[in-house]
C-alpha cells in the first residue's frame, strides 16, 4: 500500500500547483518587500487577496509568511470602496454582500502597511470571458523509459473570445476525482506487535478484541482536487474570429485511486487586461523556463503597483479584473478503450481519507453525480 500511496501523493503534489500561487524572489532588502495575490471577477464574493513576505531563496533563513497589513481597499471608477476584512494573518476578504465586478468597470486595490508605506494598484478594466465551448478528452497510452506502460488522459478544449478585439486569456484547470478509503483498519505500535486503533471518524471502536461499527463514516470518501501545474495562456493559440481550438488543459493520469470511480474535468476561461496578460505569460516563460537545462530564468516578472509614500521597497505580484466562464466534462472508467488497466488497490489506505492526497474535502461537490 505505502508504494502505490507515495507515487499517487508524488503526481498529485506534482498536479497541485494552482496557477494563482506566486512565488517571486527579490533578493535582500533593509525593507522587506511584500507580493500581493488576488483578483475580482464577475462571479460572486467574497474575493481573497494574500499578502505575504517575497524572500531572498538563496538564504536558509528567509521564509514565505504572511503580512497583517494596517489597511486593504477595494474601489471601481464608479466609487463603489470596501476596505476588506482580514480573515486570517495576511489574507484579506470581501463581505459576502460586498462589491462585485461588473464588466467594463476598472478596479485597483490600496494597500497600508504597518511601517508606513502605502501601495495602489494600477486601475485593471473587467473584460467579458467569452465561452469555453467544449472539454473533451484523448485517451493516451505510452511506455516509459523504464519499459512500463502509462495510460492516461490529455484533457484539452474549444473556446470562443468574448471580444473579437481582445484575446487575452488565462485557463485553468480543476480536476477533481473521488476515492474511497479504510480507516477502520488503522492500527498503532502496541508492544511488540500492533494494535488496532480506527479513528473516532472512521465509526468504528475497538473493543472486546473486536471492530464495532457504531456510526457512519465520516471520513472514508473524499474527493480531491488536482491543478495545471503552470499557467495556461492564449499564446498565439486562437484561429479565425478569436476561435481557440484544442488547447490542452492538463493530462490526467489512471491510477487506483483517479479512476477508482471517475474524473470531473474542469476549465474555467479567464479574461485579462493587456498588463495582467503580460504578467501571466512573463510567469509562464519563467516556470516554463526552469524544466530546461538551456534556458536560464532571467528576467524580472513586472507588478502593476505604484509606491505612494514610506520608505521605498518593492511591491510584486498582481491584483488583476477578470470575467470568469467554465465548462466541464466527466471521464468514466467507460471511457477508458483498454479493459482492466485501472490497477487494484491491493491494500488499502488504512487512514483517514484527507490524508491520502492535498486538496481534500469529505464534502460531496455540488456538481458530482453518483
Amino acid at each position: 500500500m505505502r508504494s502505490q500511496s507515495v507515487i499517487s501523493f508524488v503526481f498529485v503534489v506534482l498536479c497541485s500547483a494552482c496557477v494563482d500561487r506566486i512565488t517571486i524572489d527579490t533578493g535582500t532588502v533593509s525593507t522587506y518587500p511584500v507580493v500581493i495575490d488576488g483578483f475580482i471577477s464577475d462571479q460572486p464574493g467574497p474575493y481573497t487577496i494574500q499578502v505575504t513576505k517575497a524572500y531572498d531563496i538563496e538564504s536558509k533563513l528567509s521564509t514565505k509568511a504572511p503580512v497583517s497589513l494596517r489597511k486593504l481597499t477595494i474601489s471601481d471608477n464608479a466609487g463603489t470602496v470596501e476596505v476588506m476584512t482580514e480573515v486570517s494573518q495576511g489574507v484579506y476578504k470581501t463581505s459576502a454582500a460586498g462589491i462585485k465586478g461588473t464588466i467594463g468597470r476598472a478596479y485597483k486595490i490600496r494597500i497600508e502597511l504597518l511601517d508606513g508605506r502605502i501601495y495602489e494598484s494600477i486601475p485593471d478594466t473587467l473584460t467579458l470571458a467569452g465561452t469555453v465551448d467544449k472539454v473533451y478528452f484523448d485517451f493516451k497510452s505510452e511506455v516509459t523509459t523504464s519499459g512500463a506502460n502509462q495510460y492516461g488522459f490529455d484533457v484539452l478544449f474549444n473556446s470562443t473570445s468574448g471580444e473579437k478585439t481582445n484575446f487575452h486569456f488565462l485557463w485553468k484547470f480543476t480536476g477533481t476525482f473521488q476515492s474511497t478509503t479504510n480507516p477502520e483498519l488503522h492500527d498503532e505500535p502496541c508492544g511488540q506487535s500492533r494494535c488496532p486503533k480506527p479513528p473516532p471518524c472512521s465509526g468504528y471502536i475497538y473493543t472486546a478484541g473486536a471492530l464495532q461499527y457504531v456510526r457512519a463514516c465520516a471520513c472514508c470518501t473524499c474527493w480531491y482536487n488536482i491543478f495545471n501545474d503552470e499557467p495556461i495562456v492564449s499564446d498565439g493559440q486562437f484561429v479565425d474570429g478569436g476561435v481557440f481550438r484544442g488547447v490542452k488543459a492538463s493530462y490526467v493520469p489512471i491510477t487506483q485511486w483517479t479512476f477508482m470511480y471517475k474524473v470531473h474535468a474542469q476549465v474555467d476561461q479567464m479574461s485579462l487586461s493587456p498588463r495582467a496578460y503580460e504578467f501571466w505569460k512573463g510567469v509562464k516563460a519563467q516556470k516554463s523556463a526552469t524544466a530546461s537545462l538551456f534556458q536560464p530564468v532571467t528576467g524580472k516578472i513586472v507588478s502593476n503597483f505604484t509606491q505612494i509614500s514610506g520608505p521605498t521597497a518593492p511591491i510584486e505580484g498582481l491584483f488583476y479584473s477578470t470575467a470568469i466562464t467554465s465548462n466541464s466534462v466527466f471521464i468514466t472508467q467507460q471511457d477508458i478503450p483498454i479493459k482492466n488497466i485501472i490497477p487494484a488497490v491491493e491494500i488499502p489506505f488504512q487512514d483517514n481519507c484527507t490524508s491520502l492526497f492535498p486538496n481534500a474535502t469529505t464534502t460531496k461537490p455540488s456538481y458530482w453525480v453518483d
